[in-house]
């Protein structure tokens, strides 16, 4: 595979030295894809852990007592320098799509509005 072959630089710094780089090979060769449309974050039990649980929510009402509960599949333990350099990664990738194909708006309400009217989505 040609996810296999990269190696990405991570850069290293001692206490005074200059920064070097080095390789790390990545092998994906077990790598599972997981569909996620729903999520729920929370700190552990300890000050050190930050729990994303994320999961399948098809939005299909049985009744109006009863939703169809909400299937978490996989839950991701972070500690709090990780999740801030996800977090960091993911509005940076989010920045660049709204650059390309428009504000996205996280308000479903919102987003029915505009299709029901017709009219595009307005640009961020």
């Amino acid at each position: 595979m040609a996810d296999e072959a990269k190696m990405p630089e991570v850069p290293l710094t001692a206490a005074g030295a200059q920064p070097t780089s080095i390789q790390i090979p990545i092998d994906v060769s077990k790598m599972q894809a997981v569909y996620a449309n729903f999520f729920r974050l929370s700190l552990s039990s300890s000050m050190e852990e930050i729990l994303v649980d994320i999961g399948l929510h098809t939005g299909i009402m049985q009744s109006p007592n009863t939703a169809e509960p909400l299937q978490f599949s996989h839950r991701l333990v972070l500690n709090p320098y990780v999740a801030k350099r996800l977090m960091d990664s993911l509005r940076q990738i989010i920045a660049r799509h709204e650059q390309l194909f428009g504000a996205l708006e996280v308000d479903a309400q919102k987003r029915l509005r505009y299709q029901g009217q017709g009219q595009p989505r307005p640009q961020g």
